[in-house]
């Protein structure tokens, strides 16, 4: 039953995926063990072929090695190609461990797929999930948005398994004589979502017997609520980008619904933490109603701000750092989030790019910020940070703004270009930076021309 149920749901939901190749996200528990299981035993009635994906999170010792052997083992048995891929466990600093695990996670998977010639990622995400789901983000005072929980399908993440009860699957698994691993932590561990899988949901199981069953229908009918609203939304919406802001009207002739939404879009576009709150809704309202307050920090010093008849967006400032060391090629971190590099071939990344003689491979090379007041090395030439201005790079980037100086010599300032003497061509030195922020349309940052 639980075979024709999937392979009907699967053919319902992914049309267009019968006769692909499909990217399973394989943890080794019960549920990623039920869906590789599943879309092999329907094979013939969906066409579909499944690569199992491994991603090893580092986090729990031996455990965490035996789950990467089962998995490996279990693909093999299937006669199912097996992908391993390895994650760091250790966030950047000042970011929520929890939510840098589950991004870093994601992106492996995504390139895994590529990788993979696959056209989806097929994650495990049981009704069960679902209702705990809507419960943490309930408790958490989110929104319709928030309520809708995990959705079917967000761009090339598939979810075939939100129609299925976990222990119906775990049923299903015995009776062929399959085992899986089991990960203690999502029991023992205190946070929040565990104690709802171990103690709320049972209890309100005792209470309402249906409750995952209402919670999850409750999430599939704001889920298509939010899907009518957000395409009149992309429709009449207009959103402000680092040294992009857009007319005041824009947003405020929106209902009071879509405003609401339209600030928890524009939060999903940044890197935050978690959405603004009741709270910084309320002040994003009055914002665009009266002008008070003048701006919110939406988290994480992300500042919306009003002035005059626009709406700007204000990133996180960055500080000035000291001389880093470059070499010829090479890639380094720079203070304030940016990434810098030199090389004889440009990258495929979006990012500030100049070209540079070939007398950089006999100087002493370092990346720094530029100083305050410091005029490039051109006569005539603005300070450098009115030149930043002219290119559009934001103000609270500008103190920590990197340049490349050899042997004591600013050489090139990325958005402006390269000093006098210092340009290069095709096949001489590529230098990049990328900001610390990537802006969604880079099709405006500039290679900057020579100085002089």
């Amino acid at each position: 039953m639980i075979v024709t149920r999937f392979a009907a749901g699967f053919s319902r939901s992914f049309p267009d995926l019968l006769g692909g190749r499909v990217a399973v996200a394989l943890s080794g528990g019960s549920d990623s063990v039920a869906l590789l299981r599943l879309l092999v035993a329907t094979r013939e009635a969906v066409a579909v072929e499944p690569v199992a994906v491994h991603v090893h999170h580092h986090l729990r010792g031996a455990a965490a090695d035996e789950d990467l052997a089962f998995c490996r083992a279990l693909a093999a048995s299937l006669a199912v190609p097996f992908v391993e891929r390895h994650l760091d466990p250790r966030p950047p600093r000042g970011t929520s461990p929890e939510a840098w695990w589950r991004r870093e996670r994601y992106r492996l998977l995504e390139a895994a797929r590529a990788e993979a010639r696959c056209q989806a990622v097929a994650t495990a995400h049981t009704r069960d999930d679902q209702a705990e789901t809507v419960l943490f983000k309930l408790l958490r005072g989110s929104g319709p948005r928030g309520l809708a929980g995990v959705r079917r399908r967000v761009g090339t993440v598939v979810r075939p398994l939100l129609d299925f009860r976990r222990e119906a699957l775990r049923q299903w698994l015995t009776s062929l004589g399959q085992g899986w691993r089991e990960d203690e932590s999502n029991v023992t561990a205190r946070r929040p979502r565990s104690v709802i899988r171990g103690e709320v949901l049972p209890f309100l199981q005792r209470v309402a017997p249906r409750v995952v069953e209402h919670l999850a229908a409750l999430a599939e009918t704001l889920a298509a609520d939010e899907e009518v609203l957000g395409a009149l939304l992309a429709q009449r919406g207009a959103w402000p980008e680092i040294g992009r802001p857009v007319p005041l009207a824009a947003v405020a002739s929106l209902p009071p619904a879509l405003q609401r939404r339209w600030c928890l879009e524009l939060a999903a576009r940044l890197p935050l933490a978690e959405p603004p709150s009741r709270e910084q809704l309320g002040q994003v309202a009055q914002l665009l109603a009266t002008g008070v307050p003048a701006a919110v920090d939406l988290g994480r010093r992300w500042v919306l701000r009003r002035r005059g008849g626009a709406l700007s967006l204000h990133p996180p400032p960055t500080a000035p750092f000291q001389p880093v060391p470059a070499s010829l090629p090479g890639e380094v971190a720079l203070p304030g989030g940016f990434v810098a590099r030199l090389a004889s071939t440009p990258s495929p990344v979006p990012c500030h790019r100049g070209l540079l003689s070939r007398r950089c491979f006999g100087a002493s090379l370092a990346w720094r910020s530029l100083a305050p007041g410091e005029r490039l090395a051109v006569a005539g030439r603005p300070r450098g940070a009115v030149l930043l201005a002219r290119a559009g790079v934001p103000a609270e980037w500008r103190r920590g703004w990197p340049v490349l100086e050899a042997d004591g010599t600013m050489i090139w300032v990325p958005a402006v270009g390269p000093a006098a003497g210092w340009e290069g061509g095709p096949g001489e030195v590529v230098a990049e930076v990328e900001e610390p922020w990537q802006r969604h349309d880079r099709s405006s940052l500039a290679t900057g021309s020579p100085l002089g």
